[in-house]
């Protein structure tokens, strides 16, 4: 009996406005034109957990007695939601021998989270809000690699503004600024703990990040 070859994690992270959603159905694409099954995921997840997710962050739902939806309540949603997405999703494709081109996941929660949560000293625990989020996110699997999309955060916004009208509750430029360095620190983390981390240059044309993030596919297929 031929035995199923296991497939690749790889993630797509960036800023809001980086152009993670379309490098990733670039990169399934690239990775399909060379005989491997690839598909395209994303976190929030298609999951309930991720539906709600989606809610919060549109505004349409809110916290209890009609007040803000609590950061940290909401980490835990994302940690939930993404146990749920590798358990149901991405962990079976894998398995089956399908490449997972996942649009975010942990590197997003630890900047996005991190910045949401500073300042909070009700966390119950001594850790910084990253390490809390990091905590949060101990059972999930390394992906195989983390492509980062470098991208200025006025020119992400620039680019989501032009894109949708709509905002979530994480767009706003001063709010933008602050992830952009945590991310800068969650890197460091992840790559202090072994992860595969490729950072490129998310500020040219479509197709001249396209051929970046494949080149830094192409490194591990």
């Amino acid at each position: 009996m031929k035995r199923t070859r296991s497939g690749r994690f790889l993630v797509l992270e960036g800023l809001d406005g980086a152009g993670t959603t379309t490098q990733a159905d670039r990169l399934a694409s690239w990775l399909r034109a060379r005989g491997r099954r690839a598909l395209v995921t994303a976190e929030p997840s298609r999951g309930p957990v991720g539906v709600l997710i989606r809610q919060v962050l549109a505004g349409r739902v809110g916290g209890g007695a009609g007040g803000a939806f609590d950061p940290a309540s909401l980490a835990l949603l994302f940690a939930a939601d993404r146990r749920d997405h590798l358990a149901s999703e991405v962990e079976p494709l894998l398995a089956r021998g399908f490449d997972v081109v996942s649009d975010r996941f942990t590197l997003s929660s630890l900047a996005y989270q991190a910045v949401a949560l500073s300042g909070r000293r009700s966390l119950g625990s001594r850790r910084s809000p990253m390490g809390w989020v990091q905590e949060l996110n101990r059972l999930a699997r390394a992906p195989d690699v983390t492509i980062f999309l470098q991208v200025s955060p006025e020119a992400a916004l620039a680019r989501r503004r032009a894109a949708s009208a709509g905002r979530d509750l994480f767009e706003v430029p001063a709010f933008q600024r602050r992830v952009a360095r945590a991310y800068a620190e969650a890197l460091r983390l992840v790559r202090a703990a072994g992860e595969r981390v490729v950072v490129v240059d998310g500020g040219g044309s479509v197709e001249a990040v396209a051929a970046a993030v494949s080149r830094a596919a192409a490194a591990l297929i």
